[in-house]
């Protein structure tokens, strides 16, 4: 999910040059697309998160690699400098729904013991899918048209990776399963709760801390 989500955002320079020509934008009103939907996607995230903390995180994840891989397809259709914006918002939109803020959400119920280890193995999927992804974009645009580029990376994301988040994605564990590290009577408690000092607090007990503040200005930045 991580590996098309920011392998299909970040492609957007391979796009930039034959889309400028085709249609005599300047690339910088065409980057203003995706400083704009950057701009929606941090806004969105806490949203994101709330959601996935509030509703099956797998729902939303899976509701967001399909909005951006219609996204994606939509590209391909473009005509006017507004549509590419309209587009990369929505694109922008359903890609924060399948961010980190839902991964975290469903590693965090799956792992106690080894979850740091978890998290770092899920986050390379973001590393691997610009590595991935962005030359093979590149390849479609140079040997099939930059709008069958999008369309390469829109099946990628609905034929390859929502099948896979649909059928094999689980967002808790289930009856008689339990999370790594925790208790084995299958209620997922965790072993060492009781010696996390931030385990069940609240968003507003977490603001009042600094290692909130912490992360939040690094990400920020």
């Amino acid at each position: 999910m991580l590996f098309g989500g920011a392998g299909s955002r970040f492609s957007f320079g391979v796009f930039l040059k034959p889309v400028t020509e085709e249609f005599d934008w300047s690339r910088g009103s065409l980057a203003g697309a995706l400083a704009i939907a950057g701009l929606a996607t941090g806004a969105l995230r806490p949203v994101a998160g709330m959601l996935a903390d509030r509703y099956d995180p797998k729902k939303v994840a899976s509701v967001g690699v399909l909005t951006g891989g219609l996204a994606l397809a939509a590209m391909s259709t473009v005509q006017e400098l507004w549509h590419v914006y309209a587009v990369f918002i929505v694109m922008g939109i359903g890609f924060t729904l399948a961010s980190p803020a839902a991964v975290a959400k469903i590693v965090g119920a799956w792992f106690t013991r080894r979850r740091a280890l978890a998290m770092s193995l899920a986050g390379t999927g973001s590393a691997a899918g610009e590595t991935a992804l962005v030359p093979i974009a590149a390849l479609a645009v140079v040997f099939i048209g930059w709008r069958e580029g999008y369309l390469v990376l829109a099946g990628i994301i609905l034929v390859l990776i929502l099948p896979v988040v649909l059928l094999l994605l689980k967002s808790r564990p289930g009856p008689g399963q339990h999370a790594d590290g925790a208790d084995g009577d299958g209620s997922g408690r965790p072993v060492e709760a009781a010696a996390d000092p931030t385990a069940g607090m609240s968003f507003g007990q977490a603001c009042r801390t600094g290692l909130f503040w912490r992360l939040t200005v690094g990400f920020f930045i």
